[in-house]
């Protein structure tokens, strides 16, 4: 494994301004969106009308009145301009309706949907419980012990075990501990800490991701915090490996060369894991659930994102390209069914 590189580890934090619920789950807000529905038109200031002299009977002359003043046309006037004020704000009304059932609406409710934060049946620990079961997880080499306090996985006991004893000589010893509150991925509630060792060029950074189980024991979840790659990085970066499952940070690229050069077709990212050197360039078809879900790593503005990926070698492309069969996760924990 190589060095962290502390710039390529997000934080936790919604870039949206969050609103906290009772169990310290911090919610994204949707700037709320006012239909803005024209009035009807404006009846104004009634006035008195004033007599004028040319309306007053004078000797030798027949009276003459208007019928602006009739008491008759001024009731007809008044009941014509609310029925107009009436029609005017129901049709109104009518145009924001329908303009809510078009495709901004369906776009406007299908993100509201979306970014629904998970709620669980479980409270959150406190930064204090958090931190200290992460603390006794990296001190633990007991296997009932380890049964308890990680989520189950790929990795068995022993393998837990054997990482946890040769962490220090990869990242160094541990310095310190820091809580990154809580968030939800992949439908799950998950609690963050950042474990943070003093490498040996620069300061070696890992996630630990805590997340309840079915009886609500929290435990952390090993193989995002081990970043574990199947096969291994010597085995993919070797080629004797055609396709593996990976733990990278991703952004946008346009690197665009042999079997993966027509950009028309193709889009690319630039892939990195702090335990390699190597960069790594992904491609996906345009218009596949590929590429949907390897934009759904940026829609909140990132440039660059945690995911999980499958990765396999196409004929005739460089060492360092691969295509991404699947999206396995938005991060680097997996939902149950992918344990």
């Amino acid at each position: 494994m190589g060095m962290v590189n502390p710039a390529l580890i997000q934080s936790f934090a919604s870039p949206e301004v969050a609103e906290e619920n009772p169990n310290n789950v911090h919610r994204g807000i949707r700037p709320e969106r006012r239909p803005e529905v024209a009035s009807g038109p404006r009846l104004g200031q009634v006035t008195r009308l004033r007599q004028r002299d040319d309306l007053v009977e004078k000797p030798g002359r027949k009276k003459v009145r208007s019928a602006i003043l009739s008491p008759r046309w001024l009731a007809i006037s008044a009941a014509l301009a609310g029925v107009a004020v009436l029609v005017a704000i129901f049709g109104g009304f009518a145009l924001w309706s329908k303009s809510r059932t078009g495709p901004a609406a369906v776009a406007e409710s299908a993100y509201s949907e979306e970014n629904v934060r998970v709620v669980s049946k479980f409270a959150s620990p406190g930064r204090e419980q958090a931190l200290e079961l992460v603390r006794r997880a990296m001190v633990t080499r007991d296997p009932r012990v380890i049964a308890e306090v990680f989520r189950d996985g790929a990795a068995r006991s022993a393998e837990i075990i054997g990482f946890l004893d040769s962490l220090e000589a990869t990242d160094g010893p541990i310095e310190r501990y820091e809580w990154l509150s809580s968030m939800d991925v992949n439908g799950l509630l998950v609690e963050g800490v950042a474990v943070i060792s003093k490498g040996f060029e620069r300061p070696a950074e890992r996630i630990a991701f805590l997340t309840p189980d079915a009886a609500g024991i929290w435990q952390m979840d090993f193989d995002a915090f081990a970043r574990t790659v199947t096969p291994s990085w010597q085995l993919l970066l070797g080629g004797a490996a055609e396709q593996a499952r990976v733990r990278m940070i991703a952004g946008r690229d346009v690197y665009f060369n042999g079997p993966f050069q027509d950009e028309s077709q193709w889009r690319c990212y630039r892939l990195e894991s702090p335990d390699t050197e190597e960069t790594l360039h992904g491609y996906c078809r345009a218009g596949t659930p590929e590429e949907a879900a390897m934009e759904k790593l940026f829609a909140e503005g990132e440039t660059m994102s945690r995911a999980t990926l499958e990765l396999r070698r196409v004929a005739d492309a460089g060492a360092r390209q691969f295509e991404i069969s699947r999206v396995v996760a938005k991060d680097w924990i997996l939902p149950a069914e992918e344990q």
